[in-house]
């Protein structure tokens, strides 16, 4: 279960996000809301979310200045910004404050559940990290095994990679390398791989006027029925209902 709260001071977005995020995958459960940064403040304080969904522009405390008190208190907790101004000093002070995503008002629906996949991910990972590090006594990030797999996916993404041919190449055997994989990633060998995937393809999506097919071929996949398949397993919609929602935004 992903534990959300949305800190924002407009209360149509505020209601339709509380409304919305359930709906987007059946693990997010929004936990509580705040109107304004100071409530926000103590609600997170409260309740240790693990996500924390902010506006910028707010009374009492600023988004950012929220965020920044909860880093000092050491609240861990992830955040994503929410704003209808896009200046890059907001984005530069949310870089600084290792704030992990950035939306941009009308909220995309498919935008705002890559974010909430990837801080997923992210959470998973930690956890596993902290367990593998508290039974080790470890205290650095992923083991060598696993920065030159990830290496691999990110560098080989594009070409045909299995869990065989890449434990060949490192040396180690398929059992090994998948069992570790999970264990300092939180998520399978081929789960990362897929999520990865999907992540170039929204980033295509968003960012090129690529044909489709184009897109699945350039992130892995030489079936586009099957790729629209994979990618809307991922992120709740087809590839061509994010492009649609992402152009429309831009109208």
């Amino acid at each position: 279960m992903l534990n959300i709260i949305i800190v924002e001071d407009e209360f149509i977005i505020r209601n339709g996000l509380c409304h919305l995020i359930p709906k987007l995958n059946e693990k997010y459960r929004v936990i509580g809301s705040a109107e304004d940064g100071y409530e926000g403040l103590q609600l997170i304080k409260r309740l240790k979310p693990d996500i924390a969904i902010c506006d910028i522009q707010m009374k009492k405390l600023t988004g950012l200045e929220m965020i920044q008190q909860l880093n000092d208190a050491n609240i861990n907790c992830k955040y994503i910004i929410l704003s209808g101004y896009s200046e890059f000093v907001y984005a530069q002070t949310a870089i600084s404050l290792r704030v992990m995503g950035y939306l941009l008002k009308p909220i995309v629906p498919a935008e705002l559940t890559e974010l909430l996949v990837k801080a997923d991910a992210e959470l998973s990972r930690q956890t596993s990290l902290d367990m593998s590090h508290i039974a080790s006594g470890e205290v650095s990030g992923y083991s060598s095994l696993i920065q030159s797999a990830i290496e691999k996916i990110s560098t080989g993404y594009q070409q045909e990679i299995t869990l065989s041919t890449t434990a060949k190449n490192l040396g180690v055997t398929p059992e090994y390398l998948s069992s570790r994989f999970t264990l300092e990633t939180g998520e399978n060998f081929m789960i990362y791989l897929r999520n990865y995937r999907i992540q170039k393809a929204c980033e295509l999506l968003r960012n090129t006027d690529k044909k489709m097919y184009e897109i699945a071929f350039m992130v892995g996949y030489d079936n586009p029925q099957y790729f629209s398949s994979v990618f809307k397993n991922v992120m709740g919609i087809s590839p061509k209902s994010y492009l649609r929602e992402v152009q429309n935004r831009q109208i």
